[in-house]
C-alpha cells in the first residue's frame, strides 16, 4: 500500500510535466487589476518578474489543532502550487498524542480536491472528497493569493472591488464557484481573506458551509520578492472561533519542483 509521502510525490510529478515556463511578464501584465492589486504586485516586487507556473511555499514551525480542545501539534508540512490550472499538493507528517505518526494529503489537482489522511503510514483513517471539498480546495487556492499574487492574473479567478481597502475575488473551475473578501492594510499589504464559501468536514462524511479567515502578516522582502512569513486559518463556528492551522513560511521559490529532506 502506497504510502502518502509517495502519493505526494507522484502528483508533483505528474503536475509538473504540464507546466511550462513562459516570457517575461511585463507591468502592463497588470494594468488590468483593480488599483489594489496593481500596487500589491509593485510592493512585492512581481512586476518585471518572469510568469510564474509554479511556486514552492517552503514552511517552517507549522503546528496543527486536531480539534478546538486539542493541544497544539508540530507538523511538517512541503506545498507546491501550479498556476495556469488551479493545482494545490500539500503534505503534512505529525505525531498524533505525541505518538503515532499521522500523515495527509491535501490535494486539488484535475479539478478534484480529496483530504486524504493514514495512521502509521498505512491505515487510512479519512478520504474526504466530492463536491464540497472541491469546493474548499479551490477557495483555498483563492486565499493564497496572499502568499502567490500572481494567482490574481489567472483567467479563473475575477476580482469586484468594495472599498478602497476591500477587494472580492472569484474563483470558477470546473462549474464549481467560491468566493472570498482581502483586505488590504494602510501599507498596501493583503493580511486577511474571508469567505463563506469553505465547507468543513462533519461527522459521517457531512459538509457544513463555515465562515473562515486566513490572516497573513509579518511581510519581508528576500531576493527581490516581498511575502508574509505569518499565516493562519480560523473557522468561525457557532460555538466560537477555532484557530486550527498556523506556521511561518522560509521562504517562496518560484518556477521550482525540486523537494529535499521529504
Amino acid at each position: 500500500m502506497e504510502n502518502l509521502r509517495h502519493t505526494f510525490l507522484k502528483a508533483v510529478n505528474s503536475a509538473g510535466q504540464y507546466s511550462a515556463y513562459a516570457a517575461p511578464a511585463l507591468s502592463n501584465d497588470f494594468n488590468t487589476l483593480p488599483e489594489l492589486l496593481q500596487k500589491f504586485f509593485h510592493r512585492c516586487g512581481y512586476t518585471g518578474q518572469e510568469k510564474i507556473e509554479c511556486a514552492h511555499i517552503k514552511w517552517n514551525d507549522t503546528a496543527l489543532r486536531l480539534s478546538p480542545q486539542a493541544n497544539w501539534s508540530s507538523m511538517r508540512c512541503y506545498q507546491l502550487n501550479f498556476l495556469s490550472e488551479p493545482v494545490r499538493l500539500v503534505y503534512m507528517s505529525i505525531k498524533w498524542y505525541g505518538l503515532f505518526p499521522l500523515e495527509a494529503v491535501d490535494i486539488y489537482k484535475d479539478a478534484q480536491g480529496q483530504m486524504l489522511v493514514k495512521l502509521l503510514k498505512m491505515i487510512p483513517i479519512s478520504n474526504a472528497k466530492g463536491k464540497e471539498m472541491d469546493a474548499a480546495e479551490l477557495v483555498t487556492i483563492l486565499a493564497e493569493t496572499m502568499i502567490i499574487p500572481h494567482y490574481a492574473l489567472q483567467k479563473y479567478i475575477t476580482w469586484e472591488v468594495i472599498d478602497p481597502s476591500n477587494i472580492k475575488g472569484i474563483i470558477h473551475h470546473n462549474g464549481i464557484s467560491a468566493s472570498g473578501i482581502f483586505h488590504f492594510n494602510e501599507h498596501g499589504d493583503c493580511t486577511q481573506f474571508t469567505t463563506q464559501d469553505r465547507y468543513r468536514a462533519k461527522k459521517n462524511n457531512k459538509y457544513q458551509k463555515t465562515p473562515w479567515t486566513a490572516t497573513a502578516n509579518d511581510y519581508i522582502l528576500k531576493k527581490g520578492i516581498r511575502f508574509p512569513t505569518k499565516f493562519s486559518a480560523t473557522w468561525h463556528t457557532d460555538n466560537g472561533d477555532y484557530e486550527y492551522f498556523k506556521g511561518s513560511i522560509k521562504s517562496v521559490e518560484l518556477n521550482k519542483t525540486e523537494f529535499s529532506g521529504i
